[in-house]
């Protein structure tokens, strides 16, 4: 029986291509470009900043990018999705990783991350607080182990500022504060990952007027399907302003390869 012809895939919108470009770039690179970008915004029209302030006070800009790239990602694949194995493994572009993790295809297996850029108004700002929610805690998702294989390349000399979150120890529903998290006993091997990937985030810290200030996100469970997010607080001098970082409106997920532990 002669197989169907099934269309190709539509090319991406330049939405789309801008996504998976802006993925591929280093922090560094990152905020060289959005320098340049916000340097043509000033020459150009004041609308086209609605970028950067959508979210924030005029003038300050916080971008978050959860990292789904299939080199530095392990995945969780269910058995209703063992077709994706392969393309996993041939490690499939960034922009179908992403689709499939956001359709709950796939799920970050054991550890997610996430970039976070912010960048300084006309005026500093300081950046006051860090907390981490854990929204919601089940039993790890069930599936295979899958990752990207031939990976290489040149590493990324970037050394943003680290958050490493074990999830499983924090309760549900509860605002943990990142000064918490840096003298915690069972967070200590979360803050050893820190130091050995770049360095701890240390708060409050302030932003120079259009300067960047980037840091790298961690959340890890060993034993438990986590959804959580993060909140920043920052202060722009004449008012305290607090910003959640998630994945583009949707909280970040994780699940751990093990079994939880019976009580």
């Amino acid at each position: 029986m002669a197989t169907p012809d099934v269309p190709p895939p539509p090319r991406p919108g330049p939405v789309d291509r801008f996504r998976h470009w802006h993925r591929t770039l280093s922090t560094g690179n990152r905020l060289a470009f959005y320098a340049l970008v916000l340097t043509a915004v000033g020459l150009l029209t004041p609308l086209l900043a609605a970028v950067w302030t959508a979210t924030t006070g005029p003038g300050v800009g916080l971008l978050v990018d959860q990292d789904n790239n299939g080199c530095t990602s392990v995945w969780t694949v269910p058995a209703r999705s063992a077709d994706l194995v392969d393309d996993i493994i041939a490690n499939k572009d960034n922009r179908q990783l992403t689709r499939w993790e956001r359709d709950g295809r796939i799920t970050h297996r054991g550890t997610v991350q996430a970039d976070v850029s912010i960048r300084g108004g006309e005026t500093p700002i300081e950046l006051r607080d860090l907390t981490i929610t854990v929204l919601s805690r089940t039993d790890p998702a069930a599936g295979e182990e899958s990752t990207a294989q031939g990976c290489g390349g040149e590493a990324d000399d970037d050394e943003p500022d680290f958050v490493v979150v074990d999830l499983d120890t924090l309760p549900v529903g509860t605002e943990v504060p990142i000064g918490y998290l840096q003298g915690s006993d069972q967070q200590q091997a979360a803050r050893a990952e820190a130091d050995r990937l770049g360095e701890q985030i240390t708060l409050p810290r302030t932003v120079d007027a259009r300067d960047f200030y980037s840091f790298t996100l961690v959340g890890r469970s060993t034993a438990y399907d986590t959804e959580w997010q993060a909140t920043i607080t920052w202060w722009d001098g004449e008012r305290v302003h607090t910003d959640v970082l998630d994945d583009d409106g949707e909280p970040f997920r994780v699940t751990g390869p093990m079994p939880a532990r019976a009580n």
